[in-house]
């Protein structure tokens, strides 16, 4: 035995070297570790080696110590009192459990990662089309929603986009391989009556169309053309009674049960017909609206449409509808409220990561990015409802950034063979300050922040 071991607090010797006369394994493993040399402990004769007595141990409240050996080895294991292993413990591979549900839809974020043959050509540098366009389909509205972006879009009644140049339009998208087409701009899409035609060609061409709507104008007669060639129809609907539609969106309370009765007519249709168009409200969150949210919520369950989303509402880099970030930090409770009537068949869903935008730094919130350059429009184009095509929307009307016109210009041409196209997204790209230019939430956000990171990895990738 070492001498001159030292002594413990207690006054006892203690033993911190190893007897000569020990066996030793002669490679080290997960066994008894001393300095840089392993104990045989299976070696040692009983008298030097002594099995833990579990009595002795501490347990907390409920639990039974028992003692496993495997491979000689020796342990101790807590159970739950009165309990053997079962499926529930760890290290059973029993297969996944599916405890998180599916996200069904997802209306917080992007999908990009589904589409790596455009991501490919982006970093190629090679020509490609747009996977999806926002498209209106004319300049003016039937309603005079008090959150209305497009008032800063100098609407002009009466003005739309041509049939001939809509079809036309489709007809090159499909050539493309544009993937989705949502009438979702400027004005109503509905006043606009090449709309049904339109998506019924948009179907043969293997192409996917969406419509926003305040779904007052529908022509029923023709609700089966969009049920069975849509993917999906939103309703622009803030309010939950016919008194907050009045203050909300302008309009009669009249028109609030014409909506309603349009809705349940095509839920009705749907379900009949077994037609696969997702059917959903939108509440575009503004202070007037606060107190109509859950009675939204419920009215969407009662209706049987497929989901309630609510957003934030996004202001113009000027500031002209007059948004006060600020004022969601005072709902939360009430969103969270809302998101409790979903159910199998019903999904509400609050757009998070935008309404807690309010939540951040100044900086933040008065516009700073989490990304520096605008890389999203060639991926996502936006298209007036008089067909002039920009790289966004919120360019609008801004000359240096119009692309051509749907009445004088091929799409197809465009991509293809014009420079304009392209130059117009490279300015985009170099020259837009997107902490001051650009409006807070625009609709290339998250395709932007997934670009930027691809385009500017960290080091040593490999290492996931």
């Amino acid at each position: 035995m070492a001498k001159d071991d030292p002594t413990n607090r207690f006054g006892n010797s203690v033993v911190t070297s190893i007897p000569d006369n020990v066996p030793m394994f002669s490679q080290p493993g997960h066994k008894l570790r001393t300095s840089n040399r392993i104990v045989d402990r299976s070696a040692l004769p009983n008298s030097q080696y002594q099995v833990i007595d579990t009595s002795q141990l501490t347990k907390l409240p409920g639990q039974k110590l028992e003692t496993v050996v495997h491979d000689d080895q020796q342990g101790i294991v807590r159970l739950e009192e009165n309990s053997e292993y079962d499926k529930s413990v760890p290290n059973q591979f029993t297969g996944p459990s599916f405890r998180t549900q599916k996200e069904r839809f997802r209306f917080d974020g992007h999908k990009m990662l589904h589409h790596l043959d455009r991501i490919q050509a982006w970093q190629n540098g090679q020509r490609f089309a747009p996977v999806h366009i926002d498209m209106g389909l004319t300049k003016f509205c039937n309603t005079a929603c008090l959150y209305c972006y497009a008032v800063v879009q100098n609407m002009t009644k009466g003005t739309m986009i041509g049939r001939e140049a809509l079809l036309q339009f489709i007809e090159d998208c499909g050539k493309l391989g544009v993937k989705s087409l949502g009438f979702i701009g400027d004005g109503e899409p509905t006043l606009n009556p090449a709309l049904y035609d339109a998506t019924v060609l948009a179907a043969e061409f293997g192409i996917d169309t969406s419509m926003a709507t305040n779904g007052l104008l529908l022509d029923m007669d023709r609700a089966h053309d969009l049920l069975k060639n849509m993917s999906y129809i939103r309703f622009n609907l803030s309010a939950g009674t016919p008194e907050g539609f009045r203050r909300v969106h302008q309009s009669s309370e009249n028109n609030f049960r014409l909506l309603i009765d349009n809705i349940r007519e095509l839920v009705k249709i749907k379900k009949a017909n077994n037609y696969k168009c997702t059917l959903g409200l939108q509440m575009v969150l503004i202070p007037e609206c606060f107190d109509e949210v859950l009675a939204e919520a419920e009215l969407g369950a009662e209706l049987g449409v497929d989901y309630f989303v609510i957003k934030q509402c996004s202001d113009s880099e000027y500031k002209e509808i007059g948004i006060d970030y600020d004022a969601y930090l005072k709902i939360g409770d009430v969103l969270k409220q809302a998101e409790k009537f979903s159910n199998d068949n019903y999904v509400v869903q609050v757009k998070w990561n935008k309404i807690n935008a309010a939540g951040e730094t100044n900086l933040y919130k008065d516009g700073y990015r989490k990304y520096d350059q605008c890389f999203g429009t060639p991926f996502l184009l936006q298209i007036s409802g008089n067909g002039k095509i920009y790289p966004c929307g919120p360019f609008f009307n801004k000359e240096r950034f119009y692309i051509g016109d749907l009445h004088q210009d091929s799409l197809y041409d465009l991509i293809t063979h014009g420079e304009r196209y392209w130059q117009v997204h490279k300015d985009v790209s170099e020259s837009v300050d997107v902490h001051k230019d650009c409006a807070i939430g625009c609709r290339q956000d998250y395709v932007n922040k997934f670009l930027w990171d691809l385009k500017n990895p960290p080091e040593h990738i490999n290492f996931i």
